[in-house]
């Protein structure tokens, strides 16, 4: 009984894997069209989808892709909220600091002590920090050069500034960061 299963979702898939792919990639990028599409199947495997009409088949696989490239799409947009979001505290906590810093950025004591923290972080947090805040690039020039995503780079920045933050006081990170 199962083998019987088994050969109708191999023909349903054979059958719509590639309209179904060419369908989902109009909204998402190929290669999450296929894993969206391959969750769908693996979704449908205890359903029995197989003993209904083919146009139904049809409708419910193109319903369950199309449900899933809108979650996938609201996923991604609710991720990016999250990142822009931390981004833009990020800065307002700078020009607020920076403020209240604006003395210290003559002393180079602190700067060397800050220097010295910012040399013990990872080769790659280190790195990315340095060509962020040292050398002024922005998050793609930097995935471009150390070919990484943007995402990956500003996740990177996000971590390193949490670490300063807790091995320095806020004051000394932003002497730094506009010294």
């Amino acid at each position: 009984m199962k083998n019987i299963y088994i050969d109708c979702y191999k023909q349903i898939y054979l059958q719509y894997a590639p309209m179904l792919l060419r369908f989902a990639e109009k909204f998402v990028s190929s290669f999450f069209a296929e894993d969206i599409v391959h969750d769908v199947f693996l979704k449908l495997w205890d359903k029995q989808i197989f003993l209904l009409p083919d146009n139904e088949i049809k409708n419910i696989l193109y319903a369950a892709v199309r449900n899933a490239c809108i979650d996938h799409i609201r996923r991604i947009k609710l991720e990016q909220k999250l990142s822009d979001q931390r981004t833009l505290q990020l800065k307002l906590d700078e020009l607020d600091f920076l403020e209240t810093s604006e003395n210290l950025f003559m002393r180079k004591d602190m700067m060397e002590y800050i220097m010295k923290v910012v040399n013990e972080l990872p080769e790659k947090k280190r790195e990315i920090f340095r060509l962020s805040y040292i050398e002024g690039l922005k998050a793609a020039e930097i995935a471009e050069q150390l070919n990484l995503s943007v995402r990956t780079v500003e996740n990177q920045l996000y971590r390193t500034l949490l670490i300063l933050r807790k091995k320095l006081s806020f004051s000394f990170i932003y002497l730094f960061l506009y010294f």
